[in-house]
């Protein structure tokens, strides 16, 4: 729980609620039937969207950085952080994540397509210092890894482990070698 109140912390920093264009916050009901509390701020100036996710022990955060095509999750359960290359064909824009809230009922058949699966590298990525304030932030002295997206889950038997996370109606899924999970 430190983790992710320095992590809330460091992001602050780097993007200040008086600088964004817009804050959601929603309380949902979770797979196990606690209270999930999610924050979103979105900056249109820099491009940048950040996520916070408080469920317990399963929290977690993201940035979306569409300036560079970055994103981020940062898993403090398993101590690490994972970047990957945005697809920009296949991701949700910056400017529909507020249309989701607002439009989430008439919106059923999209948001439930809205899931993205990745593949985590074993490489470390040893310098953070090529990305935005945003991300350097959040993944600093954590251990951070490559992932690569992929059309569909992979096959349940298999030598990996995987992690779920939802980020408003966004659906990720990440899988790697069974010692990150």
């Amino acid at each position: 729980m430190k983790t992710v109140v320095l992590v809330g912390f460091l992001l602050g920093i780097f993007l200040t609620p008086s600088s964004a264009d817009e804050a959601i916050q929603i309380i949902n009901k979770g797979d196990d039937g606690g209270s999930v509390y999610q924050t979103v701020n979105i900056n249109k100036q820099v491009n940048v969207a950040v996520f916070n996710l408080y469920s317990g022990r399963h929290s977690s955060n993201a940035v979306f950085d569409y300036n560079q095509g970055i994103i981020a999750y940062h898993v403090p359960y398993k101590g690490i952080c994972i970047l990957a290359r945005m697809d920009k064909k296949t991701f949700p824009g910056l400017g529909d994540f507020e249309t989701m809230v607002h439009d989430k009922r008439e919106m059923r058949k999209e948001l439930r397509a809205l899931r993205k699966h990745y593949e985590i590298t074993s490489s470390m990525i040893p310098n953070l210092s090529e990305f935005s304030g945003a991300i350097q932030g959040m993944c600093w002295g954590l251990p951070t890894y490559w992932a690569t997206e992929y059309e569909r889950p992979r096959p349940l038997i298999d030598a990996s482990g995987c992690s779920g996370l939802k980020f408003l109606f966004l659906e990720v899924g990440l899988c790697g070698d069974i010692r990150l999970f």
